[in-house]
């Protein structure tokens, strides 16, 4: 009986498929063939593709040259943007007929994709990119666009950030003069002021459906208690904008001793086997996290448990915390809701509005600029919102979109002559020009 062989298909990969343009000639045979092998976050390596020069011993360093600091601005893409860039970009969904909404996509992402080739912006991407696009129909699309714009630099999870916030400021109250202020290198994954390779690796791995019903849930249990909470304000008449301030400053404090006896709870009684295994009731919840961390911070200052407790406790009710970045900002801008909600306001905020607000908070003061949808900025425009959110951040939505351009190309325009003859030295003449068929391939 005759066997059926298995076709198989192999790739060759050759030295050579690791060197690009721009050329220069090469010191050791004199050909055009000296390309660049690789770029790093401070330096860029050159070989030839011809004699392979220069060729290395183990244990011998690759000659570098070396690449003037940078300084980019940080701008956050909602996912709104992310999603629309994709929808014109795909030949799958693009739409059939230009219009000036369809045309402003087309322009921001040639800015876009332009300053990022040119190194003078990065676009971190963040959990809630992840989430949202999960979520959607045409996830390989979204994960490339802003997988593409942020060239792997992460924000960390809200979470996180907000630890690191209160941390901070637990330990300049206990008088540690050494903490610094946090700033948008604290909060990063990656190098975000690094040249930038012409490879982008990333790996595509399926997610389970849990894990999106799971996001589907969390989405959905938000927007139905922000309706609770926004029926009550419809029924606030005669309070003022300061009374919904002050209760929201307060709501987080409060949420988190809760956040941490349910955790407790909840961890007894699977240890004791009264409740089945829960992994998400296993694992720390925020609030038990962070009473264990400013238990240890408290520690360290020599402060044992009981009085620990009531340390937290006079914390978490001090102007300081009260004062923190992402909630001061939440806690203006669900007052903004709430004010509107008193004076007659009937539609409800959007379904992701608390995921906005989650965002806005977090991340506000650490960018250059952010793009975000209408309704946000306008709260983020009203009295006395704006003067209270003093940061020097620019916001942008499709209200402005025009000044949003204009802001792009000044970061354009403030270039010097010698970063860009850096660009053509490093990546190459057409390097700039935006990659129009980023979503072309099939699996996209």
């Amino acid at each position: 009986m005759e066997s059926k062989k298995e076709d198989k298909q192999y790739i060759t990969i050759s030295p050579r498929d690791f060197i690009s343009g721009p050329y220069i000639k090469c010191p050791k045979c004199g050909k055009n063939a000296f390309g660049v092998l690789s770029v790093h976050a401070t330096s860029y390596s050159r070989r030839c593709a011809e004699c392979f020069f220069p060729t290395y011993q183990k244990g011998e360093r690759w000659d570098c040259y070396g690449l003037p600091p940078l300084n980019k601005k940080v701008i956050y893409l909602d996912q709104f943007c992310i999603s629309n860039i994709a929808k014109f970009l795909n030949p799958q969904i693009r739409p059939e007929s230009k219009n000036e909404v369809s045309t402003f996509w087309e322009l921001l992402f040639g800015k876009l994709d332009n300053l990022c080739k040119l190194q003078l912006i990065i676009c971190p991407d963040s959990t809630s990119h992840k989430d949202e696009s999960l979520l959607s129909n045409f996830y390989p699309s979204l994960k490339r666009i802003y997988q593409h714009f942020s060239h792997n630099v992460s924000f960390y999870d809200f979470e996180s950030i907000r630890g690191l916030q209160i941390l901070g400021c637990l330990r300049k109250t206990l008088g540690d003069k050494e903490t610094q202020d946090l700033d948008v290198h604290c909060i990063t994954h990656g190098v975000i002021n690094a040249w930038q390779d012409r490879l982008l690796l990333t790996v595509n791995l399926k997610d389970p459906d849990d894990l999106i019903q799971a996001l589907k849930n969390v989405r959905e249990k938000s927007a139905i208690g922000l309706e609770g909470v926004f029926k009550r304000w419809q029924g606030e008449k005669d309070k003022r904008f300061s009374y919904w301030y002050e209760q929201e400053l307060g709501g987080y404090a409060g949420t988190l001793p809760e956040l941490y006896v349910k955790y407790i709870k909840d961890y007894m009684m699977i240890s004791l086997g009264l409740a089945p295994f829960n992994l998400n009731k296993v694992l720390p919840n925020e609030g038990f996290s962070l009473f264990s961390d400013m238990e240890e911070e408290f520690k360290k200052y020599g402060i044992e448990v009981p009085e620990v407790n009531k340390k937290i406790t006079e914390f978490l009710n001090s102007r300081e915390f009260r004062m923190l970045p992402f909630n001061k900002i939440s806690s203006l801008l669900y007052a903004g809701v709430a004010r509107q909600a008193a004076n007659g306001r009937r539609k409800l905020p959007t379904q992701g509005f608390s995921k906005d607000v989650e965002i806005i908070s977090g991340l506000l003061p650490y960018c250059d600029a952010m793009f975000i949808d209408n309704e946000c900025r306008n709260f983020l425009n009203e009295q006395p919102i704006c003067n209270e959110i003093n940061y020097s951040t620019k916001v942008f939505s499709l209200s402005n979109k025009d000044e949003l351009l204009e802001y792009l190309e000044s970061i354009g325009n403030s270039a010097s002559k010698e970063h860009l003859q850096m660009i053509k030295e490093v990546y190459g003449e057409d390097w700039g020009k935006p990659y129009w068929e980023i979503l072309k391939s099939k699996s996209q």
